[in-house]
């Protein structure tokens, strides 16, 4: 706490000098320093004030800024030191500038500051009372490459402290701006290193000393919980010089630990004259001991999604600490623990309200580059993170450092390791050298992409895509790993649009991306399907998230992953990859409580080698448990239930002791399933009694045997018995298979991964399917709206059907990319002359068919053979013959 405080916040005088015409040296800046003829309000941003370049560009990949500025600005206005500040140390606090800061006091210049990360505090030193002019010069052009990573991406200003693609390379200055007096002999700075294994804290002080004289004074230092004084300490000073430093320990053997159950803050107030400090801190210990994570004693699993800088209503990041609450609060609601700043480090105010709410945090410098070969880039990487370090370092929360986001360059695990070895000084955290890579000997713990279900461009040989489902888990590759291993950036699974978010972006960005994809959904015919296409690719999406969370709770030893994202990334090619949007609100098919079933402290989970059967088979489930909560549950009782419709089966798995890890076994179940009928969809769900805690999981029955109708005809190309047989008024089931249908589209069982325009065009390039349970052509086959495991097996080797030119609504939709918004099926239904079709691309035939496109066809058949079959729509040949070749 300083003695006194004066904001700066109001209007200033200001100037954009786009080709710094004005001239500039540190030194001196006589032009510039005349007086300035526009206005600004600060705290904010040119672009809140619409200063800059008009810019009507639609960019498709990112949200757009209606005014553009990449330059210097100045900013000016005059102070008034008080009477009562006479014989004052004065200092000028700005809280987040961007980037690079230089200041004037009448036409002495203050200096230069270009973090982009920690506050700008320049000295003023000494003022009599009066006015003075203040001059700010902040330049936002990219002086150094924090975000070209230029080997991995071929990209530039990319990393998320200055790309376009999410805050935004904005001009101007957030947050606290304030002149700060100051006694002449100061308190400097207070780094707090606690341990929570043995109780104790080491306060290291450091005083400054501005009067130039022998200071002779007594500090006193105390630490309190609340209402209680916990230790204090009185320290009697005599020193010369600027600076004076010392350390003094304590013991805090009644103090509460810091944990993310209880986080228990403390305080340390230090007291020099009539200045008084106050530094609150958390008494816990955060380190690694083999393969696994302690806060404290107790193992954690770090259970975390990215903030990537995404504020489109401001671009960028807000600066008190209610707007962090709400953010927290519901990272929290949907079971996470943790939160990773992808390259870029928040305000103050996050830290704070991560303390309070317990939650663990991951800073890293602002950087997604190519370090090694930059010597001004690696000296800044240097400065940068020892001054995060230093401004940050005190909060409990602030668990977890690494200096950098995808990093690239020849030679940089050798500038890491270096870097590494000066930052684990300070033990406080755990530090990693980079997210996703790479895994060098000198990270306390590794962040990797190699334990997911995807890796980047694998397309349709990705796991989802690739192979039928059953349960996974990493521990093969765990088994090779001797530290801490937290999954890298998993999930990146899409949903389509809502366009109804368009009217949310009420402030500085402005969604011309989205408006230009629901102006194409619209012109092809589709705009009333919006939202069953948001509800059925956001189900898919969901299910995609639940296998890749519990894939990682079932591997033991594991330490944690990292979303990309609970929330969507509206840049980068538009990554609508969250269940919440933009803003952190949830979208329409998800709610927190259901996350929380796969994602929480304690999750029940099922290992399982299939999900569709025959009805004299045997489900076989290992029942497991992954729990980090407080503490070990004794005496729980696992209930299970296998239901469908009609029929339920119940049992029930009595537990002494479940300590805490991943991918404990519990039971194995063996459920026969000549009791349900067939064909159905059965449902898993697992409890354990008396608490909130519950998962479930899908499974499909088919019957053992099925008459197959031989009297329909079953076409699988148009031959010449085909087109008579419509030619007599009959029904045909095409059933084309992949190499009877020309077009390209890549097609898979997943939604797109990250989005079609930034991979690179990789597929799959749809949403998933859409269609209506209560359709007679689907009476014989179980299935929801959308999209779930069972469909695997139709889509796997199959082509869609591009029927742009049908009016009728498909049987089975395709739900194809945003930028494309074709009207896609598996299949559909017409008329042909007097003859009736089933036109089907599903993979009835294919080297994966078994029990479910048998199940599909049967019910095809039945429709076709009932009165309802009567489509309504009529083609001719040549139209029949363009939703099949479309070259």
């Amino acid at each position: 706490m300083t003695l006194s405080r004066q904001s700066l916040a109001g209007v200033w005088r200001f100037e954009l000098d786009p080709t710094a015409s004005k001239g500039f040296t540190l030194g001196q800046s006589s032009g510039a320093l005349a007086h300035l003829h526009d206005e600004i309000h600060l705290p904010g941003s040119t672009d809140e004030a619409g200063k800059g370049i008009p810019n009507s560009k639609i960019h498709l990949d990112h949200l757009s800024r209606p005014y553009v500025y990449v330059g210097p600005a100045w900013y000016q206005r005059e102070i008034k030191i008080p009477e009562s500040w006479q014989g004052k140390h004065i200092r000028l606090f700005l809280e987040r500038c961007h980037w690079e800061s230089v200041a004037w006091l009448n036409k002495d210049c203050l200096g230069r500051q270009n973090s982009l990360s920690t506050p700008h505090i320049y000295e003023l030193g000494q003022l009599a009372p009066g006015t003075y002019t203040l001059t700010l010069r902040i330049d936002n052009t990219p002086k150094i490459a924090v975000g070209d990573a230029i080997t991995f991406t071929g990209s530039f200003n990319l990393a998320h402290s200055l790309t376009d693609h999410t805050q935004t390379n904005w001009n101007g200055i957030i947050g606290r701006l304030e002149l700060q007096a100051y006694e002449p002999v100061m308190i400097e700075n207070i780094q707090i290193y606690p341990d929570g294994l043995n109780k104790t804290a080491r306060a290291h002080v450091c005083l400054y000393n501005a009067s130039g004289q022998w200071f002779k004074g007594r500090l006193r230092l105390s630490i309190s919980q609340g209402l209680e004084v916990l230790a204090e300490r009185n320290i009697e000073l005599e020193f010369d010089g600027t600076t004076h430093a010392f350390t003094e320990a304590f013991e805090l053997k009644k103090a509460n630990l810091w944990d993310e159950f209880d986080p228990a803050l403390l305080v340390l107030k230090a007291e020099l004259g009539d200045e008084v400090s106050s530094c609150p801190f958390g008494l816990r210990s955060f380190y690694a001991k083999g393969k696994h994570l302690y806060l404290n004693e107790r193992q954690v699993f770090l259970r975390g999604t990215l903030e990537c800088c995404v504020f489109p209503l401001t671009a960028y990041p807000p600066t008190d600490k209610a707007s962090w609450l709400k953010l927290i609060e519901t990272a929290k609601s949907y079971g996470l623990n943790h939160l990773r700043f992808h390259s870029w480090c928040p305000p103050e105010a996050a830290f704070e309200a991560a303390d309070e709410l317990g939650f663990m945090v991951q800073v890293e410098g602002p950087f997604w580059a190519e370090f090694g070969s930059d010597i001004e880039l690696d000296a800044y990487a240097f400065s940068e993170s020892k001054a995060i370090l230093k401004s940050y370092g005190n909060h409990p929360s602030f668990c977890m450092f690494a200096i950098s986001n995808e990093p690239s360059g020849k030679t940089m695990n050798d500038f890491f390791a270096e870097l590494l070895i000066e930052l684990k000084e300070d033990n406080r955290r755990l530090y990693t050298s980079g997210a996703g890579w790479p895994m060098i000997d000198e990270n306390d713990y590794h962040l990797t992409h190699h334990p997911r279900s995807y890796q980047w461009l694998e397309g349709l040989n990705a796991r989802f895509n690739a192979t039928p489902f059953q349960t996974v888990d990493y521990r093969d590759f765990m088994a090779e790993q001797t530290k801490p291993i937290v999954s890298h950036e998993i999930g990146q699974w899409t949903s389509y649009p809502d366009y109804e978010q368009i009217d949310k972006y009420t402030g500085v960005l402005k969604p011309r991306n989205l408006e230009a994809f629901s102006q194409s959904l619209a012109q092809n015919g589709l705009a009333a399907m919006n939202q069953d296409f948001v509800q059925a690719s956001g189900k898919l999406q969901t299910l995609l998230y639940k296998e890749e969370i519990e894939a990682a709770l079932r591997t033991p030893d594991f330490g944690g992953f990292q979303l990309l994202d609970l929330h969507d990334f509206p840049g980068q090619g538009t990554a609508l990859v969250g269940v919440l949007d933009a803003f952190w609100a949830a979208k329409p098919y998800t709610k927190a409580q259901d996350f929380r079933e796969f994602c929480s402290e304690t999750v029940l989970l099922a290992r399982f080698d299939k999900v569709s059967y025959s009805s004299g088979e045997t489900l076989s489930v290992q029942i497991e448990i992954a729990h980090f909560g407080p503490g070990p549950l004794k005496g729980q009782t696992v209930q299970w239930e296998l239901s469908d419709t009609q029929t339920v089966l119940k049992g029930e798995v009595s537990v002494d002791v479940i300590p805490l890890g991943s991918g404990i076994p519990l039971a194995n179940i063996a459920v026969p399933l000549a009791e349900f009928n067939a064909p159905s969809q059965l449902r898993l769900c697992l409890e354990l009694s008396g608490t909130a805690i519950y998962n479930h999981w899908d499974f499909w029955l088919y019957p053992e045997n099925l008459d197959l109708d031989s009297d329909i005809l079953l076409s699988h190309d148009l031959d010449q018995k085909t087109l008579e047989h419509l030619e007599q008024g009959k029904s045909v089931l095409l059933a084309m298979p992949a190499e009877g249908i020309a077009n390209t589209i890549p097609f898979g069982f997943t939604t797109a991964f990250w989005n079609v325009a930034w991979t690179a065009g990789q597929a799959p390039h749809t949403q998933g399917i859409l269609c209506d349970p209560g359709h007679p052509a689907l009476a014989y086959f179980p299935t929801q709206f959308h999209s779930n495991w069972q469909w695997w097996e139709l889509i796997q080797g199959s082509k869609c059907l591009i029927c742009e030119t049908l009016k009728t609504k498909p049987i089975i939709q395709v739900i194809d990319d945003w930028r494309s918004n074709r009207k896609l099926a598996l299949a559909v239904e017409f008329k042909l002359g007097t003859g009736k079709v089933l036109l089907c691309s599903a993979n009835l035939f294919g080297k994966d068919s078994g029990l479910v496109s048998r199940q599909l066809l049967y019910s095809f058949q039945q429709y076709i053979k009932s009165p309802e079959f009567n489509p309504e729509e009529g083609l001719n040949l040549a139209q029949l013959k363009a939703l099949i070749d479309t070259k």
